[in-house]
């Protein structure tokens, strides 16, 4: 691609420094896009906790389904206390009395077995209510704090898009100077490259993918009559002597 020194020389500079504005502009709208690492470890932490909070939850529901059950069983078992506690006030003679006596006592011994189940699904039902209740609070802290980070992230959003804002005036002055062919190549390299079209010569390498030059590839690059691009990767190189270039963003 031949064209006159002068024009490859500004069109390389502006490369250089719209380079380095397109870094920038990537990690700004990376920050935009992707949420931060606390955000992340809380989230995670967050769906732990929703994973153990359904266990425990469930746990006690089961448990208090039992308790209820035998509540109820407790009210059955006292009234059918009461009934053969009639029968016993009406018997006749010895052997209704002997058998009054004997279904009471069953139904007694019914209701001593139901309290003491009932009271040690009541202490179970207790701790895991009190768990779940433990489990719920960390979940709300987290989704408070899940919150608070969202709000600053649409503060943090806002300024980073006056950020980009600011950098994409400056990125349209630099590509107004370059030569439309030179700033269609780097764009089409830059895609490919992820970020990088351009690319200082460091010694006798590459410098973004540090791939030996050619001498006679050098020779004509040293001359800056024609725009050269690395044989391996494509990106458009510039020499060590290029003057008032940013050098470390060229990679």
């Amino acid at each position: 691609m031949e064209m006159k020194s002068e024009t490859i020389k500004t069109s390389i500079e502006a490369l250089l420094r719209l380079q380095e504005i397109d870094g920038q502009l990537f990690q700004l709208n990376a920050e935009i896009k992707n949420p931060s690492p606390e955000a992340l470890d809380i989230q995670t932490k967050l769906d732990e906790l929703q994973k153990t909070f359904k266990a425990v939850d469930r746990v006690f529901r089961d448990v208090d389904r039992d308790r209820r059950g035998l509540e109820l069983r407790t009210l059955t078992l006292k009234d059918d206390l009461k009934r053969a506690e009639s029968k016993r006030r009406d018997v006749r003679n010895t052997k209704e009395e002997f058998a009054a006596n004997k279904e009471y006592e069953a139904f007694q011994r019914r209701a001593q077995e139901n309290e003491k189940l009932l009271e040690e699904k009541q202490k179970i039902a207790t701790e895991k209510a009190a768990a779940r209740d433990e489990k719920q609070k960390a979940i709300s802290e987290l989704e408070a704090k899940l919150k608070e980070i969202d709000e600053n992230k649409k503060t943090r959003t806002a300024e980073l898009q006056e950020e980009i804002k600011k950098l994409e005036a400056q990125r349209a002055a630099h590509i107004s100077v370059v030569d439309e062919s030179v700033f269609s190549l780097y764009e089409r390299v830059q895609r490919i490259r992820k970020g990088n079209g351009i690319a200082l010569v460091k010694g006798l390498n590459c410098g973004g993918c540090f791939v030996a030059i050619p001498p006679q590839l050098r020779y004509r690059l040293e001359k800056m009559e024609e725009i050269i691009t690395c044989p391996s990767c494509s990106r458009i190189l510039y020499p060590n002597d290029t003057e008032n270039t940013p050098h470390s963003v060229a990679s």
